[in-house]
């Protein structure tokens, strides 16, 4: 078979590398040293230039082998990673059909493979964006920048290329690409809620930014005061425990009178708790009518606290004693007296300021307790927790405060 004259050419020059393996470069002067480094890096560039030139063409290959494309014919031939050899088939193809001034700057070794990948790269990213006559001078100017940058850098002049070349029509472009964001954002959003078995929940998803950013904002405002607790208590607790407390706090805030009718009423949480285990610790309430959902006597008497619940309170063999009213949280006069008056979290030797407190019935709800000024009292998120886990008991100073101690 007649020899095509690129193979006898690549002969040619396998030959003149093998030439170059065997010498000693230890002994080359520094300026000579110097230039073969640039020389040899040119040469590669070259040598991907033609490598590329030939994959666009290659689809015969794939064909013999039985290959999807040529890219995973390369990938199984070469022992390279697939994601490279379809990164190298994607500029082979853009190469063969467009930007051609980048192709012959590469071919020239003129730039480095990744040089040329970023402004293919930058280019296609505003096919959509800029006209023809535009995009000959985006692309003369990503040629000009690449003298003196490297591919990250290219490709963070890429991101502004559109916004540099035409600024006249930034605002109008910011406008659709925000439009698209929101688009793909609203189109990938996803929540899961996967009960574990084990007392815990695994909640994952992907949300808008702009969700994902308010909701971050909220739990923060949450977080912040348990960290101020806890660290006024010598304690460290992990950012991301702290932000999954704070989310369970934000639920407890939430009003059910601004939210949505669910099965035809305000949507509520109804906590069923018979009047001993209210009372006493003996067992768990019911978190509505589902009975594998439960939570603490301690936990349904802080809610009272802090949420709008129904406590519905049952006695023997579930019979309803009593359908209480929503217990609403202090309105906003009787929050910031209490604040006026308290100034801080009550808990003994604790500084997390007024705004960042929750207000705690003194009385619980379970005994008669009211929604007043008397008997309410500021503790910060830690220690309103606290105040409602039986394994502390706490006890009211003479000055107010409130002194905590682990039940013995």
């Amino acid at each position: 078979m007649t020899m095509h004259p690129m193979t006898e050419t690549l002969g040619s020059v396998r030959a003149a590398i093998n030439a170059l393996v065997e010498f000693e470069p230890l002994y080359v002067p520094e300026p000579q040293k110097r230039e073969l480094m640039r020389g040899i890096a040119s040469s590669e560039a070259q040598l991907a230039a033609v490598r590329l030139k030939v994959m666009a063409v290659a689809g015969d290959v794939a064909d013999e082998a039985g290959a999807k494309d040529v890219a995973a014919w390369a990938a199984a031939d070469h022992h390279v990673a697939r994601r490279d050899a379809h990164a190298d088939l994607a500029l082979a193809k853009t190469f063969d059909v467009r930007w051609q001034a980048t192709a012959a700057a590469l071919a020239a070794g003129h730039l480095h493979l990744d040089q040329a990948r970023a402004i293919a790269n930058a280019l296609e990213g505003v096919r959509d964006e800029l006209g023809d006559a535009k995009l000959v001078e985006a692309e003369e100017i990503m040629l000009t920048a690449a003298k003196a940058l490297d591919a990250a850098a290219l490709r963070g002049l890429g991101r502004d290329l559109a916004d540099t070349v035409d600024p006249d029509a930034a605002d109008e472009r910011e406008a659709k690409r925000l439009a698209d964001e929101e688009k793909h954002a609203a189109e990938k959003s996803k929540l899961t809620l996967n009960p574990k078995g084990d007392g815990t929940t695994r909640v994952s998803g992907l949300l808008p930014d702009a969700v994902a950013k308010r909701l971050a904002t909220y739990l923060e405002a949450f977080a912040q005061p348990r960290k101020q607790a806890a660290e006024s208590d010598g304690r460290r607790v992990p950012y991301a425990t702290l932000m999954a407390r704070a989310l369970g706090d934000l639920l407890e805030r939430v009003d059910p009178a601004r939210l949505p009718d669910h099965g035809g009423d305000a949507t509520t949480v109804i906590v069923t708790i018979s009047l001993d285990q209210l009372r006493n610790d003996l067992a768990a309430a019911g978190i509505g009518f589902d009975e594998d959902s439960a939570m603490t006597a301690a936990t349904a008497r802080r809610l009272a606290c802090q949420a709008f619940i129904i406590p519905v309170v049952l006695g023997g063999e579930s019979q309803i004693l009593d359908a209480g009213r929503r217990s609403r949280l202090h309105g906003p006069m009787q929050r910031k007296m209490i604040r006026l008056r308290d100034k801080h979290c009550r808990a003994a030797g604790c500084a997390v300021k007024a705004e960042w407190c929750e207000i705690h019935h003194l009385i619980p709800w379970s005994m008669g307790g009211k929604t007043s000024v008397k008997d309410g009292v500021l503790l910060c998120g830690h220690h309103h927790h606290r105040i409602h886990d039986p394994a502390y008991v706490h006890e009211r100073q003479p000055d107010g405060s409130i002194r905590f101690a682990r039940r013995t």
